[in-house]
């Protein structure tokens, strides 16, 4: 019986050996597991921190770009001004804006009226090789405002239709309800 006891206690001792070493080779794998991965994500944390200074680069690049005035829009001026010869020469689109023109807020048609104003003097500016900054600066108050008119005519007329609406609402539901008590 002591030979059978001795076998288990040796089984056992080798299965608890053998049990320590798994344990520290697992634990060996698991660091060596835990270095890749954190040698991976320093490489990418490099990578991110290199692309964030280009990036940075480029954004000091286009403030100072913008600070020196390269930041003006040349191509809206430009768009204006062939608009503007296009209302001038091609008397259909001329009827057209004018009709259009005709149905808005007299407010809006001055402040429009002073934008184009402001967009001859930017073209006129241009062929005398002055700077049109100030016209065009002009230009874009006068459609900024113009702009905010009609927003502020949209949103009172989007009001008046809601009270319409929510006054023809209360009726139905009052016409409804009167019927009901009728039945």
């Amino acid at each position: 019986m002591g030979t059978i006891q001795n076998m288990i206690e040796d089984v056992k001792d080798s299965v608890q050996d053998s049990a320590h070493r798994l344990e520290g080779k697992a634990a060996i794998e698991a660091s060596k597991a835990f270095v890749r991965g954190q040698k991976k994500m320093t490489a990418l944390l490099a990578e991110q921190q290199s692309e964030l200074k280009e990036i940075r680069q480029d954004l000091q690049k286009l403030r100072k770009e913008r600070k020196s005035g390269g930041g003006f829009p040349w191509g809206l001026v430009l768009l204006a001004g062939g608009a503007y010869a296009l209302y001038r020469t091609n008397s259909g689109i001329r009827d057209q804006i004018d009709g259009l023109l005709g149905r808005v807020d007299p407010g809006i048609k001055g402040n429009l009226s002073r934008a184009a104003d402001a967009v001859k003097d930017a073209a006129s500016d241009v062929m005398d090789g002055k700077s049109p900054v100030d016209a065009a600066k002009r230009a874009g108050g006068e459609l900024q405002r113009a702009g905010e008119k009609a927003l502020d005519g949209a949103k009172d007329t989007a009001a008046d239709v809601k009270q319409d609406t929510q006054a023809k609402a209360k009726d139905l539901k009052d016409d409804a309800q009167n019927a009901a008590k009728g039945n």
